[in-house]
């Protein structure tokens, strides 16, 4: 029967215990209990001290520690260094390179802006959370076995993010500036990114000030998106407010519902969209002035894939403050309209 266990960074198979491998020192039992001595040595978190002279920073940071460490401690395991006498300085990173009581590490975020002699080095497998209040953290931190506290000033921008192949996959955080497509407000968000790490949207969006939810919904059809949708507890409305000339251009990435007051003739035109992808918007329509003013719609510039269902209603006979709302659904290349006139 064959098998095989990972120790550590060492991997031992049934041919390192197989005749005589089994007393090889470097490779066969002897190794292996030696590997488990080791990592139980690193799991209880051994702490060793140094008295080097530091400012916390980031980047290359060299230490001369007081003792040997354990022999647990191997170059790519994270160290948490923090200041016997104040805990608000520390650094965490990895361990680069590791020679007898000479340390270097890659310290991939710090805090702590004066020089300490007193440090604490430890492996913190079992350390509940690796803290950060503000600034940002640069190059590659690894922090198995831990909760990251993010403490980030107020109005920054703060998100955890995920790589998969050197490219962005997932962010998760908080946003104290919206979006321009928000109702606006502090954001809990959650962003996903294709294959080249292009952001797709917001999945996820919580508004803390309001309570409102979002959730975006993704309909994949092999490795090819078929359609999405944002979904609400509330829809976003944008206020046009006065409109008397020109065009209006509608796509899929404004918001969910228009108010318009129509001081002249004015053109809706709708971006048109692959066949596959569908988006809805809605429309509350005023007459303002004297009323009387006409709305026409549009696909793309063309009026020839527009379907007017049900009643249209008679805009050059509405008076002013007359209100008409209207649902409008952009169905791949084609654009459906139902309207609905309301007393004014």
């Amino acid at each position: 029967m064959t098998w095989s266990v990972t120790i550590g960074d060492r991997t031992f198979t049934d041919a390192n215990l197989d005749g005589n491998a089994y007393a090889e020192e470097e490779s066969g039992f002897p190794a292996i209990v030696r590997a488990v001595a080791e990592e139980t040595a690193a799991l209880k978190g051994v702490a060793r001290l140094s008295a080097s002279a530091l400012t916390p920073a980031t980047g290359p940071v060299a230490f001369t520690l007081l003792s040997v460490p354990p022999p647990g401690w191997k170059a790519g395991q994270v160290l948490r260094v923090t200041s016997a006498g104040d805990a608000t300085h520390f650094m965490a990173g990895t361990i680069s390179t590791l020679n007898g009581t000479a340390l270097t590490m890659e310290v991939s975020f710090a805090e702590g802006a004066t020089e300490r002699s007193d440090w604490v080095l430890t492996y913190p497998l079992f350390t509940a959370f690796l803290e950060r209040a503000g600034g940002t953290i640069t190059g590659a931190l690894k922090i198995d076995g831990h909760s990251p506290a993010l403490n980030a000033p107020p109005g920054q921008y703060l998100n955890l993010r995920m790589m998969r192949d050197d490219l962005p996959h997932l962010d998760f955080g908080l946003d104290d500036a919206p979006l321009t497509d928000t109702a606006g407000g502090s954001l809990i968000f959650l962003h996903t990114f294709d294959n080249s790490g292009a952001w797709t949207g917001r999945p996820l969006e919580i508004n803390r000030a309001t309570g409102e939810i979002k959730t975006m919904g993704l309909n994949l059809q092999g490795y090819a998106l078929a359609d999405g949708n944002l979904r609400g507890t509330r829809m976003s409305i944008e206020d046009l407010g006065a409109v008397g000339a020109g065009t209006v251009t509608i796509n899929a990435s404004r918001w969910n519902a228009f108010a318009v007051t129509l001081t002249g003739n004015v053109a809706f035109n709708f971006e048109a969209l692959d066949l596959g992808f569908t988006y809805t918007r809605r429309f509350l329509i005023t007459q303002g002035g004297a009323g009387g003013f006409v709305p026409s719609w549009t696909l793309g510039g063309s009026a020839s894939e527009v379907r007017r269902l049900n009643a249209v209603p008679n805009y050059a006979a509405q008076a002013a403050g007359t209100v008409t709302r209207v649902t409008a659904e952009v169905w791949g290349n084609q654009l459906r309209l139902w309207e609905a006139e309301e007393s004014p």
